[in-house]
């Protein structure tokens, strides 16, 4: 049986970077009409059964209940995860667990890096198929919600041996604290001044002090950017890169960088160098501190905390869009 699992992330693209970088605002009726679009394309590729994970804005209730009206056989099968709420990221992460442990095939994420971070934690083997809706979107795409949901079912109802070649792996940059797994990033980590989160969503470039990446573009928005402007590292290279963040003057490379929307900074480069994988490298010894994982806080570093990372090869699995709907025949 087909099975698709859907994850809307009700606050991305909501954060304080609509007031200081003109961000796109995508609201809850927008999502709803993703989703339902979603659903319709599900539908099409012959899905028999899709979860969505609840929240408190009600995205995939209120999907199924317009759909009754118009094309009630789009939600046949389509049920909302009987799951307790946290209101935060971690929803995310269990939804995805939650989903991997039932079986589900495909997992779609609404919402940004951040969002696709918190999925990838829980999702393991099960690939994601990321449709943009949040601020810093490297890894999601604007995709139309109808073409993903025809991509995600058509992928779900294929076999097992042709799934392979419709995926691609992703890297992913793995963070210790004093020596223990603390958490991943999927696009940059950055380290910058400071001690107190707030909101989580970083969009002060004076405060970086190091950035490390898994990728990094010209055409990226977000911290990624930052090493993107000195040297381009594809999704598909084996490495990463790090850098060091000057305020002094004193640096090997100047970039500027769109770390937002609507939000252009120039950055002195110094000490930069390309990371292998399973390379431990040392972050900054400045405290405190503070890590952004994706663009957003996460961890405080206090006095005698030793931070790393290491690359790793073995992130989450995409689905690859364009493949799937060449490769896969319609049913």
């Amino acid at each position: 049986m087909a099975f698709v699992g859907i994850i809307a992330n009700p606050t991305s693209g909501k954060d304080i970077r609509r007031l200081v970088g003109q961000a796109l605002v995508i609201g809850s009726r927008e999502k709803v009409n993703i989703v339902k679009r979603v659903l319709i394309g599900l539908h099409s590729a012959g899905v028999q059964a899709v979860r969505i994970m609840p929240d408190r804005l009600e995205i995939g209730s209120q999907s199924v209940h317009d759909l009754k009206h118009c094309h009630s056989q789009a939600i046949e099968g389509v049920k909302i995860l009987d799951m307790a709420l946290q209101d935060s990221g971690e929803d995310s992460t269990r939804a995805a667990a939650t989903l991997r442990e039932m079986g589900a095939q495909v997992i779609i994420t609404l919402g940004g890096d951040g969002t696709v971070r918190f999925a990838a934690k829980g999702a393991g083997d099960v690939p994601i198929l990321p449709i943009s809706t949040g601020t810093n979107n490297v890894l999601p795409k604007f995709i139309e919600g109808t073409v993903a949901g025809l991509a995600a079912g058509r992928f779900a109802t294929s076999g097992s041996e042709q799934q392979r070649n419709l995926v691609d792996r992703q890297k992913k940059l793995i963070v210790s604290i004093n020596g223990k797994i603390r958490d991943i990033a999927l696009v940059d980590i950055v380290l910058m001044d400071g001690s107190f989160i707030g909101s989580k969503a970083v969009w002060d470039g004076k405060k970086l002090l190091q950035v490390a990446v898994t990728r990094g573009s010209t055409e990226n928005i977000g911290f990624s950017s930052i090493i993107g402007n000195y040297r381009i590292i594809l999704p598909e290279n084996p490495f990463g890169g790090i850098a060091v963040i000057s305020r002094d003057g004193n640096c090997d490379h100047q970039v500027s960088a769109v770390i937002g929307p609507g939000m252009i900074e120039r950055f002195c480069l110094k000490d930069i160098r390309t990371i292998d994988p399973g390379e431990r490298i040392p972050i900054l010894s400045t405290r405190p501190a503070i890590l952004a994982l994706d663009g957003e806080r996460e961890i405080v570093l206090r006095e005698n905390d030793m931070a790393e990372i290491q690359l790793s090869l073995k992130g989450p699995f995409f689905i690859n869009i364009r493949r799937t709907l060449e490769i896969v025949p319609d049913i």
